[in-house]
């Protein structure tokens, strides 16, 4: 990738191209951040853009105070010219957010499906494009692949936050798109999105249809369901068992996340702090079973 100019001007708003806009995420709360900062202070930064005609000129990096200037019917925009071919302006997408930590792991698997499947590139060549390890991109692709059509579209027009799009796509397809119905119809948040993807995954397919008609019942709280209550126990044993339920639910969702998690579909980094953290649950769960089986009889467990 080679810049021939690094040219700064204003352009007018309608010769912006957004064609890669469709790569990046909407989010509704930073556009209105983005409005009250354009109100405030001005352009503090260019936008940058890439010539492709005398006048005309793609967007690759500025989509949030392109639409904020559009919002405050701004005319024209402080522009930095780069004159790149589309695929150095796809890498040229990452690597500006990546500066200030900008994009998420969505658009970024969003940029990379496009260099691959639109421009035709091996996962070998973009990841020398980006100066990033084949595993990763593989990684990042895969996660766009797993995510049904409905899905990927309600994350990118902002209606749900990318950390609800990595629970979908732990389903397969055919429980996505009901499941994205009831998102949208009951207005669930991303806590209620997870405890019924994992009920999903947890539980026998033929169960799915009910979880998924009627969630509510799914979400009720059920901090006291199992526990025995009885004002003649000793308040130790109440407590003791309290903390018995507690762990047995916690290990069976743990059991759940992990057995539908690949932990190489992360960054290295990220990878490493996830195997170190199930090393140390190892030891202590390994200290919680002697102890377990320490206290009770034989013949209660053989």
């Amino acid at each position: 990738m080679t810049e021939t100019t690094k040219e700064t001007t204003n352009i007018s708003i309608d010769q912006f191209g957004e064609q890669y806009g469709n790569l990046r995420i909407i989010n509704p709360k930073a556009d209105k951040a983005m409005v009250r900062s354009l109100e405030k202070y001005g352009q503090l930064t260019p936008v940058v853009v890439t010539r492709t005609g005398v006048t005309d000129y793609e967007l690759l990096d500025g989509f949030k105070r392109l639409r904020g200037g559009r919002a405050l019917s701004y005319t024209h925009l402080r522009s930095l010219i780069l004159e790149l071919n589309e695929r150095a302006g796809k890498a040229v997408i990452m690597q500006l957010n990546w500066v200030g930590k900008t994009i998420s792991s969505m658009e970024e698997a969003l940029v990379l499906h496009s260099l691959c499947y639109e421009d035709k590139l091996s996962q070998v060549e973009i990841a020398t494009l980006l100066g990033r390890h084949k595993s990763w991109v593989n990684r990042r692709i895969a996660l766009i692949e797993r995510l049904c059509d409905e899905a990927q579209n309600s994350i990118k027009l902002g209606l749900i936050p990318v950390s609800m799009g990595r629970d979908l796509a732990r389903l397969p397809h055919g429980n996505q798109e009901p499941l994205l119905e009831k998102i949208h119809k009951h207005h669930l948040t991303c806590r209620e999105t997870k405890k019924i993807a994992a009920a999903l995954l947890m539980r026998p397919k033929h169960e799915h249809a009910a979880i998924l008609s009627s969630p509510w019942e799914l979400l009720r709280p059920k901090d006291l369901e199992g526990i025995v209550q009885d004002k003649n126990f000793d308040p130790l044993v109440t407590e003791l068992q309290r903390k018995l339920v507690t762990m047995e639910r916690h290990c069976l969702g743990v059991a759940c996340a992990l057995g539908t998690t690949l932990l190489n579909q992360f960054t290295e980094k990220e990878e490493l702090l996830l195997t170190n953290c199930c090393k140390q649950a190892i030891s202590s769960v390994e200290r919680v079973h002697n102890d377990l089986r320490r206290t009770i009889t034989p013949k209660d467990y053989p």
